[in-house]
């Protein structure tokens, strides 16, 4: 991370509408080393043909949680938030996969939110310090062709404004791009012979790790109104 980043994302998040308990840690959220892990709450899909060819277009709005330490939540906020585990990230992507190929384009808005000054300590974070654009590329072939569920994704994430000393977006002169990579993680359920099946409502789910055989358990806050929802697993670096 580069000390610019370090500099403009510190400067945002230490406003004065930020109390102790906007950052402390909101649940045991899952966030692990990747950077950021974002999930799915809710997707919007339709299949549209073009030149031959039917494209998978797909709109979901993303909730997660940047680990601290990384470049959308930098380690020095423990100075000025020493409860500090986590930050909240919102997101809203739009995908356009061909079914014959499994890869497309990806594009988005993000913000990394704090309580807003009246919520009460539960509410969800709303009032966005930092706010940006993604772009990159997405590779489902495996979930589309091969029906293993996991793909990948590749772009990235430029920081265009945040916060001033009165809680206002101003816009970067320079905006701040930052790369990054990621893995999609789709639930599943098996049956009683042990295969795949699509994952329903309320039922016991799994995530499948990187060596296409070991089971990850999906957790109880990784639901949507009791659905198990994807995951996105995010790294930042070339």
């Amino acid at each position: 991370m580069t000390k610019r980043v370090t500099r403009l994302v510190l400067f945002a998040l230490m406003l004065p509408v930020l109390s102790s308990t906007s950052y402390a840690a909101d649940r045991d959220y899952v966030t692990g080393s990747t950077g950021v892990t974002l999930y799915e709450v809710s997707e919007r899909v339709t299949f549209d043909p073009s030149a031959g060819v039917i494209w998978r277009n797909a709109t979901s709005p993303l909730q997660g949680f940047a680990a601290l330490g990384t470049p959308l939540c930098p380690s020095e906020l423990l100075i000025s938030v020493p409860r500090i585990e986590s930050c909240t990230v919102i997101a809203t992507g739009t995908d356009s996969v061909s079914t014959a190929t499994g890869t497309g384009s990806v594009s988005g808005t993000f913000d990394v939110v704090i309580n807003a000054p009246g919520n009460s300590s539960v509410h969800v974070p709303d009032l966005p310090v930092i706010s940006g654009t993604f772009t990159g590329t997405v590779d489902l072939s495996l979930a589309i062709l091969h029906h293993v569920p996991l793909g990948s994704i590749a772009g990235s994430f430029v920081i265009g404004r945040v916060a001033d000393r009165a809680g206002t977006l101003i816009n970067l002169s320079q905006p701040v791009v930052l790369p990054f990579k990621g893995t999609f993680r789709m639930p599943f359920k098996l049956d009683a012979r042990g295969r795949l099946q699509r994952s329903e409502r309320n039922n016991g789910a799994f995530y499948l790790a990187d060596d296409f055989r070991t089971l990850i358990p999906v957790q109880a806050f990784e639901h949507s109104t009791g659905f198990p929802v994807v995951r996105l697993e995010v790294s930042f670096g070339p």
